[in-house]
């Protein structure tokens, strides 16, 4: 049996002609998926047309998943959240302050340094899911191959060009760099990652980075700049091996 959406003061269908005798899923814009909206005083606007509340979980839906496509997430890690995440005394400060730039609060720039297998890539991209569940773009980066993406640009046009590509990694809202320090040293890819660094510096853009270099082993540009901000912290993280929960899976 098809169950009809009770109609609410939110909006008005875009025709008021009689309906014929059918049956609508949605009695508030018969199926149209848009309403004309209503002004403040209550009568309807029908210079404008708004999504009808019968489709806007669906577009959000839909939003949230051309974000993921957009923050390009590695395969696997969906695992990856902080309901997931088993905190320890060892691993608290870079859980706490990975959650505060993930809930907008005042840490922006975020560097997690630590051996393989410490949980600061998983604290990353819990930071990236919270940011996308709320509706912001964000952008995860495998730093060595970050450069042969920028590389694969010089071969294409449009949104895949080199150019349209290097502008996300310097203008997404949030740029999540994972495994800084293992990329391949030459000339051109320093050069390119002192720019995106500079760059997002400069503009105040929030940042993730996580290595397993010593800070004393990286650029001195790059190494320099990470604790910058007021907004920045660096954490060293000297835990055990970490192990995942299934807690919220």
């Amino acid at each position: 049996m098809m169950k009809n959406l009770r109609p609410k003061d939110t909006g008005r269908a875009l025709s008021d002609e009689p309906g014929g005798g059918e049956q609508f899923t949605c009695l508030i814009c018969r199926d149209a998926h848009f309403v004309h909206p209503l002004k403040e005083d209550g009568k309807c606007d029908h210079s404008a047309i708004v999504p009808c509340q019968c489709v806007k979980e669906q577009i959000e839906r839909e939003r949230i998943q051309r974000l993921l496509r957009y923050c390009e997430l590695p395969v696997g890690t969906t695992h990856m959240t902080f309901g997931n995440f088993k905190v320890t005394p060892e691993l608290q400060e870079a859980y706490d302050l990975a959650l505060q730039l993930a809930e907008g609060g005042d840490v922006t720039w975020l560097t997690l340094m630590a051996g393989t297998m410490r949980g600061k890539t998983h604290l990353a991209i819990a930071i990236s899911r919270r940011w996308l569940e709320s509706g912001k773009p964000a952008k995860y980066a495998y730093v060595p191959l970050l450069f042969e993406e920028l590389r694969r640009g010089f071969r294409e046009e449009g949104d895949r060009s080199y150019e349209a590509r290097f502008d996300r990694f310097l203008n997404v809202p949030l740029l999540v760099l994972d495994d800084l320090g293992t990329e391949n040293r030459t000339p051109w890819v320093q050069e390119k990652m002192d720019i995106i660094i500079d760059y997002r510096l400069v503009q105040g853009l929030p940042l993730v980075v996580t290595t397993n270099t010593p800070q004393d082993e990286l650029p001195f540009r790059i190494a320099n700049r990470l604790g910058r901000l007021p907004s920045s912290r660096i954490v060293f993280i000297d835990a055990p091996k970490f192990i995942y929960t299934r807690k919220g899976m």
